[in-house]
């Protein structure tokens, strides 16, 4: 099943939301983004306890709802506004479809691809929403380590929970471990001569590492030679997108 109605109507009401984020271009910036933020993550919040009975489910759309907003409110072009509304959605209603085929049925693998795909969407958006605000709007580093660090570690709790449902406490601590990582690559990609997306697509890279190695760890199925062959290929994909990408030095 790739179609539910229920879930269906609560993306539509999250891309009239996103198509309100764009709509507020020429009124004050801070009050139509905050009231946006508030909205899409109330809705966020009602939509995971309608569709899977639990708030805690919510924490994916919730980052969606977060993030989109403040990644569209980088973006001048209308045409690539909607464009952008209409992926965020997508993004949406595949989480929430993810969460509730694995309401009825905990152990689909689809339903698990669904929402872990989601969930590097939203951190793709989230990285590059929080440096582009930390590059537009002076905002301190501080702010951002504790910002990467806080929706790592959310993302990791909730999808790495799915592997291993019965010990919670072990799943807190490697998300913990996550999230530290990412807060020092926070810190690292603050130096770096990029822009935000290409900055948001090098500290995905950097989770997916460290996610797949401790969900690989919890399943059963990590090793010595896998796991030098993804840090191989994440530090090969990472030279290859910074060699491509356009270099801002300032003198």
């Amino acid at each position: 099943m790739i179609f539910h109605f229920t879930v269906f109507f609560w993306s539509v009401a999250f891309f009239l939301g996103m198509q309100f984020v764009a709509a507020r271009e020429y009124d004050s910036f801070w009050v139509g983004y905050v009231f946006s933020i508030l909205f899409l993550s109330v809705l966020s919040l009602v939509s995971a306890k309608r569709i899977t009975k639990r708030y805690r489910n919510g924490f994916v759309p919730l980052l969606i709802s977060f993030s989109a907003p403040s990644l569209l409110s980088l973006v001048d072009d209308p045409s690539e506004k909607l464009a952008f509304s209409v992926i965020a959605t997508g993004v949406y209603y595949v989480a929430f479809l993810g969460l509730y085929r694995m309401r009825f049925a905990p152990k689909d693998r689809t339903a698990a691809t669904f929402l872990a795909v989601s969930m590097l969407s939203a951190l793709f958006f989230f990285f590059a929403a929080a440096f582009g605000f930390y590059l537009n709007f002076a905002v301190p580093l501080a702010s951002l380590v504790v910002s990467f660090a806080l929706g790592s570690f959310g993302a990791a709790y909730q999808t790495l929970s799915l592997s291993l449902p019965g010990d919670r406490s072990r799943v807190a601590l490697y998300s913990s471990i996550i999230a530290f990582g990412i807060g020092e690559i926070a810190w690292i990609v603050s130096f770096w001569p990029f822009g935000y997306l290409v900055t948001g697509a090098a500290s995905l890279l950097a989770f997916y590492i460290l996610w797949d190695m401790a969900n690989s760890l919890f399943s059963g199925d990590i090793s010595r030679k896998r796991t030098l062959w993804y840090l191989g290929l994440s530090f090969l994909l990472i030279a290859l997108l910074l060699a491509t990408s356009p270099w801002t030095l300032q003198v």
